[in-house]
């Protein structure tokens, strides 16, 4: 993929151009352990992971040193579209995996669905807000 001016450059590819994966999946190992022991549910466990992952992946993008400078000014310029990519990862796991356990817990098909729906678009809502506003501040620095 190349970068030249002109070319279509997407929120995905910027996201994961500067995505810091061990930084991220330890921050994700770390809480959901936390969370599963304290809380002793699995889904509650798997959920906090996924949340983190991306909160810290997307945070430390942005303000960290290494990655791209092309990806890092663009999430610069638009840090709307750049926070998109890890709410869309973030949403999106958090979903699947509430879907999963209102179904095997409780066989609730339907119910499930409109639980995983509205909890995954929330968390997508949070993560999107808090990495807007990170990149908002610290994508312009020089």
């Amino acid at each position: 993929m190349t970068l030249e001016r002109g070319n279509a450059f997407t929120p995905v590819a910027s996201a994961t151009m500067i995505w810091p994966w061990g930084t991220a999946v330890a921050a994700g190992a770390v809480t959901g352990l936390g969370s599963f022991l304290l809380n002793t549910s699995l889904s509650s466990g798997l959920t906090t992971g996924i949340f983190f992952f991306a909160l810290v992946g997307g945070a430390v993008a942005l303000l960290g040193s290494k990655g791209d400078r092309r990806a890092r000014r663009y999430a610069g310029a638009y840090p709307w579209r750049f926070a998109s990519a890890p709410a869309m990862l973030a949403g999106g796991g958090v979903a699947v995996v509430t879907y999963l356990t209102a179904v095997i817990t409780s066989g609730a098909i339907i119910g499930g669905l409109f639980a995983a729906v509205g909890t995954g678009l929330l968390t997508a809502a949070v993560v999107w807000g808090i990495l807007g506003v990170i990149a908002m501040v610290a994508g312009n620095r020089s």
